[in-house]
């Protein structure tokens, strides 16, 4: 039972945190868009910064981080964890991000500003629409990573569901470089809202796939590459215990 409200009490300080820190700062983040992006990155240190003192769990990144060249990323999705992760280490992300956040208050705000892309996972007229309207928006973007998550929706460590062909649109509309990335940090902070402590939060950046008409790399490659690497993340993890 003390677990417990330790987990909720650290869960509503971390969103309390994003309410009073993005109210307080939009002044100065509304100004420009890598304003913007300072108060986010701000934001996910200061949440690292709770989890170390609260938890004691580490942030590891590996791999070679993408640059600020344009180009996709394609991420397994577990936790909150890692999406402040990437939005952290990522030098300008957006994200392709379900259509119910853009009625949030303040994280709304902030994703406009860095040029995030709502779909509505329900409608599957509406989401390619999106998906096309977004296409035609980086084309003409020489910056800034885009970050997909293929499954839709988080998912529980070492849980696999279907990926969704989104990826391979943008893949091969944009023709620029995609990194797969794999992460264990639904471990660290679960789906269920629970932490764990002296835990290693880890994300992967596995592999970079250059565009080829010949189709080298279908959506089994893909799925493979980012399932195998998790559940290697998620067993070194559970071997820590």
């Amino acid at each position: 039972m003390k677990d417990k409200l330790k987990d909720i009490s650290t869960g509503l300080i971390i969103y309390t945190l994003l309410g009073v820190m993005g109210i307080f700062l939009l002044p100065y983040a509304s100004t420009s868009k890598e304003n913007c992006l300072r108060v986010i990155k701000l934001y996910c240190r200061v949440v690292f910064w709770i989890l170390k003192k609260v938890y004691n769990i580490e942030i590891l990144v590996r791999g070679i981080v993408p640059d600020n060249n344009a180009s996709i990323v394609c991420s397994k999705h577990q936790s909150f964890l890692d999406v402040l992760i990437l939005l952290n280490v990522l030098p300008e992300p957006k994200f392709i991000m379900k259509s119910e956040l853009s009625w949030v208050p303040i994280l709304s705000t902030y994703a406009r500003k860095i040029g995030c892309v709502n779909v509505k996972r329900s409608d599957k007229t509406r989401s390619w629409h999106a998906l096309k309207q977004a296409i035609t928006k980086e084309a003409l973007n020489k910056s800034g990573q885009l970050v997909i998550y293929p499954e839709g929706t988080r998912t529980i460590p070492g849980q696999e569901v279907e990926y969704k062909k989104g990826v391979l649109v943008l893949f091969s509309s944009l023709n620029r470089p995609l990194y797969l990335v794999s992460t264990n940090a639904g471990v660290a902070w679960s789906k269920s809202g629970k932490f764990k402590e002296n835990s290693n939060a880890s994300i992967n950046f596995i592999e970079k796939l250059n565009y080829s008409k010949k189709g080298d790399h279908n959506l089994n490659y893909i799925k493979s590459k980012i399932e195998e690497d998790s559940q290697k993340l998620y067993n070194e993890e559970v071997a820590r215990d």
